[in-house]
């Protein structure tokens, strides 16, 4: 059962971070308030930073997967996270100076920050998983690559889907 919850900060302002610390404190979910407006949570094998900009009233959500690109291969996993951004419909995926894939996703609530309730936290975090469990495998196999020439391929010689290819498919199916 998900509760929404927002509390006031006695200057007035709202940071939607309070109300989901203690909705995850009742779940008993594996999370760490880092400061005011900021915590990190453990969700289905990920770890999800999360930050609160009062300035913007922006809730930003920010998931490194667990692994890094070679620098040398940088150059070539550029226009696979281009296809795969191009085929996000929120948030995007990005390689990190230091190589690591990352998800971000950020929210605006202009004039209506009370209503980021844990609802909507809980569904960005949701966002982050289902786009790092779909792409991981791409991210994955482009890891794997220690110089260009181990780079892997969408299509093979013959023309047919090579590994990276099938893990920028999207599954077909029931959930």
């Amino acid at each position: 059962m998900k509760a929404k919850e927002a509390i006031d900060i006695p200057d007035g302002g709202h940071n939607p971070l309070d109300g989901y610390e203690r909705f995850l404190k009742s779940r008993k979910a594996r999370f760490q308030r880092l400061d005011t407006d900021s915590m990190t949570v453990d969700q289905d094998g990920y770890t999800i930073d999360l930050f609160w900009n009062e300035d913007d009233e922006a809730l930003h959500c920010s998931c490194v997967l667990g692994m890094q690109l070679c620098e040398g291969v940088r150059d070539l996993a550029a226009p696979i996270v281009m296809h795969i951004n191009r085929r996000q419909w929120l948030g995007h995926f990005e390689i990190s100076d230091d190589g690591c894939p990352t998800f971000r996703y950020t929210m605006l609530f202009h004039g209506s920050a009370g209503a980021a309730d844990t609802e909507i936290i809980e569904e960005m975090c949701d966002i982050a998983v289902r786009s790092c469990d779909q792409y991981g495998p791409a991210f994955t196999l482009m890891a794997g690559a220690v110089e260009a020439s181990q780079f892997p391929r969408i299509m093979d010689k013959q023309g047919g889907c090579a590994p990276l290819g099938l893990a920028l498919l999207d599954a077909g199916g029931r959930s």
